[in-house]
This record gives C-alpha cells, sequence and structure tokens, in this order.
C-alpha cells in the first residue's frame, strides 16, 4: 500500500493540479488519522515522509487545513509539525505552535527567540510551558499574551520570568490582577516580591511588605493588629472583620488602611473554610478597585464609633 501512494503521491507532485496534491493530501492524512492509535514510530515515519513531501508542494490554505487536522493528534507526524510550526503564515503554523505535543522544546525556543507576535501569541496557549520558553515570551510577547502566560497556572516561571512580570504589572493593572490571583509563585520571589497593589503601582511600603510577610509566616493575628493600629481601630474589629463569613468588612478595613489587594488576598487565603474560586476572587477585586479609600474611611470609622458607643 505505501508503495503504492509513494507512486500516486510523486505523479501528483510532479505532473498533477494544485487541487489533485491536496486532494491526495488529504487522502494520506485521513488515512494516517484513522490507523494513527494503532501506530508506533516505526509507522508513523513512511506517512511522515510522504505527507511532509506532499505538504511543501500545495497551497496555504491546504497546509493551514492539514495543521488544523494533526494538531491534536499525540503521535503526529513530528517532521511534518515542526515544518508546520515554522511556516511565517500564522494560519499554519498557529494549530500545531499551540496545541501540539509533538514539537521539542528546542524548537519552540527559537520559534519564540524570533519569531513575531502572532506566532508568539499561539505559543503561548500551549497548556504547557517551560520556564525557558516563558522567560523569553514575557519579554517578547504582546499584552494579551503575557496576560495569558500569566493566569496559566502550568505555564512554569523562573523567578527571573516573575520578575519580569511583575515590573510589567506596575503600569498593567490586568497584569496585576492576575497575578494576584496566580497560586503557584516560584519560591524566591515569595519573600523578594512584594504584593501587588492597585493602589500604589509598582509596590507597597516596608510597614505593608512586613503585614505580608506576617500572614505568610502564619502570624495572622499580628498582621490583624497592625492594620488596626494603621486603621485606628481596636485590634478585636480586624479581627472580628477577618473571622467574618462576609469579606466586606476585611475589604473596606484593608481598602481603608490605603493596604493593597495583594495583602487582602493573603488575609483571605488565610481564612479557615472554603477558599475562594477564582471568579469569586476576581469579583473580590473588582469590588476593591471599585471602593475609594474616602468611602472605606468612612464606613470603618462609623462602625468603629458604633462599637465604642455600645462598649461605653
Amino acid at each position: 500500500m505505501i508503495k503504492t501512494l509513494i507512486h500516486e503521491m510523486e505523479h501528483a507532485v510532479t505532473i498533477g493540479t494544485p487541487d489533485q496534491r491536496a486532494a491526495m493530501l488529504r487522502r494520506i492524512t485521513a488515512l494516517f488519522t484513522d490507523h494513527a492509535v494503532a501506530l508506533g514510530e516505526s509507522g508513523i515515519e513512511p506517512f511522515d515522509a510522504i505527507i511532509l513531501h506532499l505538504a511543501r508542494n500545495v497551497e496555504a490554505a491546504a497546509r493551514s487545513a492539514l495543521a488544523e487536522e494533526i494538531a491534536d493528534i499525540a503521535n503526529a507526524p513530528r517532521r511534518v509539525v515542526r515544518d508546520l510550526a515554522f511556516d511565517p503564515q500564522i494560519t499554519v503554523a498557529g494549530p500545531v505552535l499551540a496545541r501540539s505535543v509533538r514539537l521539542d522544546e528546542d524548537d519552540l525556543l527559537r520559534i519564540v527567540r524570533e519569531a513575531g507576535p502572532l506566532h508568539l501569541d499561539a505559543v503561548s496557549r500551549r497548556r504547557t510551558l517551560s520556564e525557558r520558553i516563558t522567560d523569553i515570551l514575557v519579554t517578547r510577547a504582546a499584552t494579551q499574551a503575557v496576560r495569558r502566560i500569566a493566569g496559566n497556572e502550568t505555564a512554569h516561571l523562573s523567578s527571573t520570568g516573575f520578575g519580569t512580570l511583575v515590573d510589567l504589572a506596575g503600569k498593567d493593572p490586568v497584569l496585576r490582577a492576575v497575578l494576584d490571583l496566580r497560586r503557584s509563585i516560584p519560591e524566591l520571589r515569595r519573600i523578594e516580591t512584594p504584593p501587588l497593589s492597585p493602589a500604589s503601582p509598582g509596590g507597597v511600603d516596608l510597614e505593608e511588605k512586613a503585614i505580608v510577610a506576617l500572614v505568610v509566616q502564619g502570624r495572622v493575628d499580628d498582621a490583624l493588629a497592625a492594620i488596626a493600629r494603621i486603621a485606628g481601630v481596636p485590634t478585636e474589629m480586624a479581627s472580628q472583620a477577618h473571622r467574618n463569613p462576609d469579606l466586606d468588612p476585611l475589604l473596606f478595613l484593608l481598602r481603608a488602611s490605603d493596604l493593597g489587594w495583594g495583602t487582602l488576598k493573603h488575609l483571605i487565603q488565610a481564612r479557615s473554610g472554603r477558599r475562594l474560586s477564582p471568579e469569586d476572587m476576581r469579583g473580590t477585586f473588582e469590588a476593591f478597585q471599585a471602593l475609594s479609600v474616602a468611602t472605606a474611611r468612612r464606613s470603618v470609622r462609623f462602625t468603629a464609633s458604633k462599637g465604642r458607643t455600645k462598649a461605653a
């Protein structure tokens, strides 16, 4: 069968029309996909050679269709995938760059070092990315791709790569929000990197860094006492806000203290009980940003004064 296919392929490539070559490519690709599950590497090799030869002799539309067809096949022909990945046309390269597991790491590295923004965007959509890849992407990719990487928990970040994201987040509130919701952070950055605050782009003061450090160390009561001092309210009020099932008291207290979203997020994560879903956390972030410091202070002062009156 393979000899017959090779003969038909050579005929199509040599004297066939573009439509005939494209039809031949579709026929052989369909034959491969029908049997791919049962094929080992030795069985894939003949298809690799035939499909590659045909794919190099068809128009872009046929190559695009081929890329879509094989991008999700776990044992797709390696040389074909590589050839498509390096195609300058994003409609051809995009599907395999974004989805194929048959691309070698070294090929991906070359692409992210040399390719344009559309190809980088496609790579950023991969389910899993190594630190070597993300280190380059966060410096070369467009804003949307960088945000996507920051929000992808299986896109591994080195300490250097995460530091680059933190620097970029100083001018990008959406990226700040995405980073604040990220669970996997390089260990070296957990202490070195200040929490990201929408209220103070680019960093926070030393006192807030100390509060976050207390929370990270498990000394939540000490952190709440420090926050109460900043807000000018009794320590018990801060403790009650942290224990309250409703997040509003804690949100208002942090906003009134002019502390950042990162600090609030750490305190939320330190609460006992059900953890917030990513959707709920995003909703809380949006509420935090929408609340002005002045409004929060008026509310906290009123609540504190009511508490003092009741105690008296």
